[in-house]
C-alpha cells in the first residue's frame, strides 16, 4: 500500500459513559492524522489496542490512508467478515435510503450467520438474527447514546465478532454456496424475498 509510515502513536483507551454503561474508544495517531474505533466492551477495545501495539513493536509501517498496519490490507485472512460488514453498513448509511438500509441489514444477517465458524447453539437463533439485523447492521441505533445496546445483545455480537470467518472465506466455493443458500432462505425454511437476496448488490 502506498503511503506507509513508522510515525505511529497509540493512546490509552477512552471510556465513554452512556445511559446504561460504557463504550470504549481506541485512539491512535499515524503521522499527523488521528484514527479511532469505539467498542461496546473493554475486552474488544483491549484486543484492538494490543494488535496495534504488536504491529508497532514488530516495526510494521502503518498506512497513512486508513491508519492500519500495512500487513492488515495485504491479506484477506486478516480481515474479519463481521468487521467488514459493519464498516460497510456505516460507510453506506448516509447515502442509502431507509428501504435500502433495511434490505442491506436483511441480507447481511443471514450472510454473517453463514460465515460463522460454529453454530451459536447457546443462543436463541431468533435473538441472534435480531441482534445482527436491528443493532449490528443499524448504524443509527448502534451509535445512539439515548438507546444503549442491551447487555444480551452485546454478548451475542461479541461472540459473533470473535467467531466470524475472515474475508478469505469468500475464496471458498462451499462457503459462497452456503451464503447464497442462506440469503435465499428465511429462519422458518421458506424462500426469502428477492429484495433481500439482491440487497448487497444494491439493486
Amino acid at each position: 500500500m502506498i503511503g506507509g509510515t513508522f510515525d505511529v502513536r497509540i493512546y490509552n483507551i477512552e471510556r465513554r459513559t452512556r445511559a446504561n454503561g460504557y463504550t470504549y474508544k481506541v485512539v491512535w495517531k499515524v503521522g499527523a492524522k488521528k484514527h479511532s474505533k469505539t467498542y461496546p466492551t473493554k475486552a474488544l477495545a483491549d484486543a484492538r489496542r494490543s494488535d496495534l501495539l504488536t504491529a508497532v513493536k514488530r516495526g510494521e509501517p502503518f498506512s497513512s490512508e486508513n491508519g492500519l498496519p500495512i500487513s492488515y490490507s495485504s491479506k484477506a485472512a486478516d480481515t474479519n467478515w463481521y468487521d467488514f460488514a459493519v464498516e460497510f453498513v456505516d460507510k453506506t448509511w448516509p447515502q442509502f435510503s431507509a428501504n435500502q438500509r433495511k434490505n442491506v441489514a436483511k441480507a447481511m444477517t443471514p450472510a454473517t450467520i453463514a460465515l460463522l465458524r460454529t453454530t451459536p447453539k447457546h443462543f436463541d437463533p431468533v435473538k441472534v438474527r435480531a441482534a445482527l439485523r436491528e443493532w449490528a447492521f443499524n448504524s443509527k441505533r448502534r451509535t445512539d447514546p439515548e438507546e444503549p445496546m442491551p447487555d444480551e445483545v452485546s454478548v451475542i455480537l461479541d461472540w459473533v465478532q470473535r467467531n466470524t470467518l475472515s474475508m478469505s472465506a469468500w475464496e471458498q466455493s462451499d462457503r459462497i454456496d452456503a451464503v447464497v443458500i442462506a440469503l435465499g432462505t428465511l429462519l422458518d425454511g421458506t424462500a426469502a424475498a428477492a429484495s433481500s437476496v439482491t440487497a448487497i448488490g444494491g439493486s
